[in-house]
C-alpha cells in the first residue's frame, strides 16, 4: 500500500484490504482533503473553487443563489493569503499548476477540518511558497487543536514539520517505521 492509499483509507473514501480501521473517539473529527490531483472545478471561479469547502455547514438551498457574506470574506481572505486575491473571478482551468494547488488548500482550509489529509499539499510550490503553506497548515490546525496527516517527499519539510513521522514501504508494509524528527541544525 502507498501514501495516497492510506490516506484514502484514512478518509474512509476506500476500505482496507487487510486490518480494519478504528476511530478511538466519541465523535469522528470532522476532515478535509488535499488531493494530489486536486479536484477542483475546472470551470468555475477560484473563488466559487474555494467557497465550495464551506458546503458542509450550508445547506444546498441557502448557496443556491450564492454563498453567505461571511463565506465570502473568509474564501477572499484566504486567497489574499495564498497569492490569489487577484484571480477571484478567473477559472481555475486557467491558473498554474502551483496556484491551482494553492487554490486546492484553500477550499481545505474554509472547510475548517479538525483531520486535514495532505496528499504532496506542496509538490508543485516553489521553496518559498512551500514552506509558507507547510507553516500556515501547521499553525491552522494547531490553533483549533486540530491534526494534519501529510505525505511529503522533501526530507526537510519532513523534519520541519512533523511532530511524527511514518515512514512506508510499499513493497513491505512490515518494514513501515514510525519516528519523531530529528531537530535541523
Amino acid at each position: 500500500m502507498g501514501k495516497t492509499s492510506l490516506l484514502r483509507i484514512i478518509s474512509r473514501e476506500l476500505s482496507p484490504t487487510e486490518g480494519e480501521l478504528s476511530c478511538p473517539l466519541e465523535k469522528p473529527p470532522f476532515q478535509a482533503m488535499i488531493f494530489q490531483d486536486l479536484q477542483l472545478a475546472e470551470g468555475a471561479s477560484t473563488l466559487t473553487n474555494v467557497l465550495s469547502g464551506s458546503l458542509g455547514r450550508h445547506s444546498s438551498v441557502k448557496t443556491f443563489f450564492g454563498f453567505p457574506q461571511i463565506e465570502k470574506k473568509q474564501g477572499l481572505a484566504l486567497l489574499q493569503q495564498f497569492g490569489l486575491e487577484r484571480k477571484s473571478s478567473q477559472w481555475a482551468s486557467t491558473l498554474s499548476r502551483g496556484e491551482r494547488q494553492r487554490l486546492a488548500i484553500c477550499r481545505s482550509l474554509l472547510s475548517r477540518p479538525t483531520l486535514l489529509l495532505a496528499d504532496e499539499p506542496v509538490a508543485s510550490l516553489d521553496s518559498q511558497w512551500a514552506e509558507k503553506t507547510l507553516t500556515t497548515l501547521h499553525d491552522s490546525q494547531l490553533k483549533k487543536g486540530g491534526s494534519i496527516v501529510c505525505s511529503l517527499h522533501d526530507e526537510l519539510q519532513v523534519q520541519q514539520f512533523s511532530n511524527y513521522i511514518l515512514r512506508l514501504n510499499p513493497s513491505d508494509p512490515s518494514a513501515w517505521s514510525w519516528e519523531e524528527p530529528n531537530p535541523i541544525s
